[in-house]
């Protein structure tokens, strides 16, 4: 991994089911800006307690920076967690201590692993080149580790290629008081005052390892972020902001060691509050984890793609479910997802209809889907962070995607009609009978908690000599939220 590729680092109408007269009741008798307060919630602003970034990859030639930004007056403690693309095993964690306004980055590039039987295969690997405290973490590469990844189910998945695509979270963990405060202060160096007594706070015998709590105060959100997906030799940037999560915990934070698996999602508030219509629906959930999952509950997700044979254009979709992990590691799963991981993969059936620019369209169904499934069945997708590639018609899909190399990908042709544009947009809908999920305050909603985005690349195979001619998009999905 070069120094200087890390020194560069950075809704079709909404279709309701919602009973309107329940909502508007629920919503005068909660209060709606009470509602938000009380509850996790995407953030309007931007900014919030937990930062979700919904894919990485180092495959294809890309590196994927990221950075996470202290927008208050206070130092607070973060928890900075990578997972892989199958089925949302760490493979990498550590705590940062942000000071008053600070800004923590690193960045992820491609390596081969040097740990036990995994010698040898891809991996990711994290570099960052930041001052500000993250005790433990070697700075200027660490490789990911299997230590989750081996304890799967099925031996035949155990390969660190699994970590070479995925996605990441930012927690806080609470707001830093007191001597830590000073410690991972900057002051006027620019450096923390004493990143080695915070280290010394949590080894043997440290002020941390005995009670977690000195010094930290419930955490007060305030964070946002951002990632990049560069590939500096075709000179291609895709960037995007992380979705930040605000009233995440219910009372106070949860601070843990470096490389701690707590806190995660499944921490979060009971309740959630979601924005309809205008109206706040608010909900109780019987796992913590479904309140985080209630807020990204998609019944579709729409978007365009492009593949005009002129510029040569490539259009792939993100689309990755943060909190699956959590609904299929019990047996049975919980809803709205219906099958357990297997070791392998864990699938849910979807249909997706694509339209060019001129309404000529595939019909929902497995049409142009690749791999194929079976006769009079749906087409499933099965791991957590997936990509969805669009071809056009005739053309063969490879072992990875062309942007993003993914290998946990479906292949989608264009419309297969005469006259058919070389460009259009598409809707992949879930929304079947099991995948709903119902709180117990009553609310429920159709579909799958969902994230991600389209990336595009053009190259301009006319452009003079010695001048650059890739140029690349992205662009979030838009979706449709069914309630009722």
């Amino acid at each position: 991994l070069k120094v200087a590729l890390i020194l560069k680092f950075y809704n079709l109408e909404l279709e309701m089911k919602k009973n309107k007269l329940t909502t508007a009741v629920i919503a005068g008798l909660a209060g709606v800006a009470g509602m938000a307060n009380a509850a996790v919630h995407i953030s309007s602003e931007g900014t919030g307690q937990v930062l979700i970034y919904p894919y990485y990859t180092v495959n294809n030639g890309l590196v994927t920076s990221y950075s996470v930004v202290n927008t208050m007056n206070e130092a607070k403690a973060i928890k900075v967690r990578f997972l892989e693309g199958d089925h949302s095993l760490e493979v990498l964690d550590f705590n940062v201590y942000l000071s008053p306004y600070d800004v923590w980055t690193g960045a992820l590039g491609a390596t081969a692993s040097t740990i036990g039987a995994h010698v040898g295969e891809p991996s990711g690997m994290h570099v960052s080149f930041d001052e500000s405290c993250a005790p433990f973490l070697t700075k200027a590469g660490q490789e990911f580790l299997p230590y989750e990844i081996d304890t799967d189910e099925s031996a035949a998945n155990m390969s660190m290629e699994r970590s070479t695509q995925g996605h990441f979270e930012v927690i806080e963990m609470g707001v830093v008081t007191g001597n830590h405060a000073a410690y991972a202060d900057h002051t006027s160096t620019g450096t923390p005052t004493s990143c080695a007594s915070i280290a010394a706070s949590w080894s043997a015998g440290g002020t941390w390892i005995g009670d977690a709590s000195v010094d930290i105060e419930d955490p007060t959100g305030g964070l946002f972020g951002a990632a990049t997906m560069l590939n500096v030799a075709e000179g291609l940037a895709m960037t995007y902001d992380a979705t930040a999560l605000d009233d995440f915990w219910l009372n106070s934070g949860n601070h843990t060691r470096p490389g701690d698996l707590t806190p995660s999602l499944s921490e979060a508030d009971f309740n959630s509050s979601v924005f309809l219509d205008g109206v706040a629906l608010n909900s109780e959930w019987a796992e913590r984890y479904q309140s985080v999952s209630a807020v990204f509950m998609k019944q579709a997700v729409y978007n365009e793609y492009a593949f005009d044979s002129a510029i040569a254009a490539k259009s792939e979709w993100v689309v990755t479910f943060p909190t699956k992990n959590f609904h299929v590691s019990p047996d049975p799963a919980v809803e709205p997802f219906a099958n357990t991981w297997n070791g392998v993969s864990s699938c849910e059936d979807f249909s997706l209809s694509v339209w060019d620019r001129e309404e000529q369209v595939n019909p929902p169904g497995s049409g142009g889907i690749s791999p194929e499934p079976p006769e009079g069945s749906n087409p499933r997708i099965c791991q957590e962070a997936n990509v969805v590639q669009f071809l056009a018609p005739g053309e063969v899909a490879g072992a990875a995607s062309k942007v993003l190399g993914a290998t946990n990908l479906i292949s989608v042709s264009g419309v297969q009609v005469a006259h058919a544009t070389e460009n259009g947009w598409a809707s992949m809908t879930f929304g079947d009978s099991t995948q709903e999920m119902t709180a117990d305050s009553g609310v429920s909603y159709n579909g799958l908690p969902v994230a991600g985005f389209m990336v595009q690349q053009y190259t301009n195979a006319a452009a003079a000599p010695g001048l650059m001619a890739q140029y690349a998009g992205l662009f979030n999905h838009k979706g449709n939220v069914v309630s009722f």
